[in-house]
């Protein structure tokens, strides 16, 4: 009969050393703390009232660098952080070997979002001061945070007046009775109803919205209604994130109350010129040669904008923006219509001449009508505008140049690369978040947090000819 060897697994053990023989010297945790190690955590000193009295607290820089190894991890439960801060070798190095309650950790995140804010501005300075932060080819990407909220938490105006009438009829009725118990848990509830409701029309006052905009989500006022990448609406936040193409850092990062990308191009860029400037990294204008983004981000007023300041434009055209009505024919498409620059005017394929009649919404395009009777009495009515009770019109941009100037740089070579970085560094930190339970669905603190904790990563791959680096 065969023999093995025979199982000694109760068997107590004495390891010799200390935590810093036995954690290896390529460990990650030894580069996290070597990149905490230079900045200054002095914003968190002012929070810690323990200086004459009371118990020693953990270092700040041992919390931050907790957290740093388990988002990389892609643990973002406090529980099991607090597990793991007793069982993994490389959390128990980072904190020294002293014990953590969950609590800690978790009030440590949400409670110093200035301090890590002022961490990762020190970290972008460290990397423009050495080079690894180029900030001439950016890019930006947004998504829709689903707040922590129902719904049906969304409220207008009229309805909490009503609701704040009603609750105190209510509690004036209870009390009147000769029986009523003032310290019943139905009053204290009933009571708790009410200054929830007092509380929301005060911040409607507060932010001043108008009877066209007095909708407020009672129990997290800085989420909007906004619609979920499941095509229902629901609250949520706006995140917008710019991304150093060279480097992967995370520029700037913004929560805005626009329900979608459209109209983000110019104000992010702008603020993220802004912090490389207060880094010291930009002077006048910026150092920015290049923006990236979507096709969402599309705003030909923008993009002129840009242009004339000197930087290039790699945003395809929305696909959205020209779509037909239903039932026109493709040889009625607009760009089957001719312009002639002399009269002004453009012709149908029919020959039928049609007059500018008025700018577009945005003042980015003239708008071409033909007239009502001739479209009416045209044989190809039902090929070119089959639903229409009027002449038919067609648009003709104002920015033509421009927009294929744009257009033809994204089908080259450069075009292809600054696409791809961009898919990769920005689309790639938001898919990695999204990836996190804790991120799909979470308050504005925890989302902007979130976008910070990104702040200063970096990717190994050089897309855009730049240095590459990691942090």
């Amino acid at each position: 009969m065969a023999k093995y060897i025979e199982h000694k697994r109760d068997t107590e053990l004495f390891v010799a050393g200390s935590l810093d023989l036995l954690l290896p010297d390529h460990s990650i945790a030894r580069t996290i703390w070597a990149g905490l190690e230079p900045l200054d955590f002095g914003p968190y000193d002012g929070l810690y009232k323990n200086d004459a009295v009371g118990r020693s607290a953990l270092n700040p820089r041992c919390l931050t660098s907790v957290w740093t190894l388990a988002l990389l991890r892609g643990v973002t439960s406090s529980v099991r952080l607090a597990a793991l801060c007793g069982q993994d070798l490389e959390f128990r190095w980072l904190l020294g070997d002293a014990p953590v309650e969950k609590s800690t950790l978790c009030d440590f995140r949400k409670e110093h979002g200035e301090a890590l804010g002022s961490l990762s501005t020190q970290v972008l300075g460290a990397l423009g001061r050495n080079g690894l932060l180029p900030g001439e080819n950016m890019g930006v990407d947004g998504t829709i945070v689903r707040a922590a909220s129902s719904r049906h938490s969304v409220k207008k105006r009229k309805h909490l007046e009503v609701q704040e009438q009603d609750l105190e009829e209510v509690i004036r009725e209870k009390l009147s009775h000769a029986d009523c118990d003032c310290e019943s848990e139905e009053l204290k509830a009933l009571e708790r109803r009410r200054q929830r409701v007092k509380q929301a029309l005060a911040e409607m006052a507060a932010r001043g919205l108008t009877e066209a905009s007095d909708r407020l989500t009672v129990t997290e006022p800085d989420a909007g209604l906004k619609r979920q990448k499941d095509g229902s609406y629901a609250p949520g936040y706006n995140a917008q994130v710019v991304t150093d193409l060279d480097s992967g850092a995370i520029i700037s990062r913004s929560m805005v109350d626009a329900g979608g990308d459209g109209g983000q191009l110019q104000p992010q860029c702008e603020h993220a010129q802004a912090v490389l400037a207060e880094l010291g990294i930009a002077q006048g204008d910026g150092v920015a040669q290049s923006i990236t983004a979507d096709g969402a981000y599309h705003d030909t007023l923008q993009l002129d904008a840009l242009e004339k300041k000197g930087i290039q434009c790699f945003v395809p055209e929305d696909r959205t923006a020209h779509r037909m009505a239903p039932g026109v024919s493709p040889e009625y498409h607009a760009d089957k219509f001719s312009y002639d620059e002399s009269t002004d005017t453009m012709r149908c394929p029919q020959g039928q001449c049609m007059k500018c009649r008025k700018l577009n919404d945005g003042k980015t395009a003239a708008v071409y009508q033909a007239p009502t009777e001739a479209c009416q009495s045209c044989p190809a009515k039902q090929q070119c505008c089959p639903k229409s009770q009027s002449g038919r019109y067609v648009n003709r941009s104002l920015y033509r140049e421009r927009l294929e100037t744009i257009a033809q740089r994204l089908d080259t070579g450069e075009g292809r690369r600054h696409k791809n970085a961009r898919w990769v560094v920005c689309e790639g930190a938001f898919a990695r978040l999204n990836s996190l339970p804790h991120w799909r669905r979470g308050s504005l603190a925890r989302a902007g947090a979130g976008a910070e904790c990104g702040a200063g990563q970096a990717r190994r791959r050089n897309y855009c000819g730049g240095s590459s680096c990691t942090t």
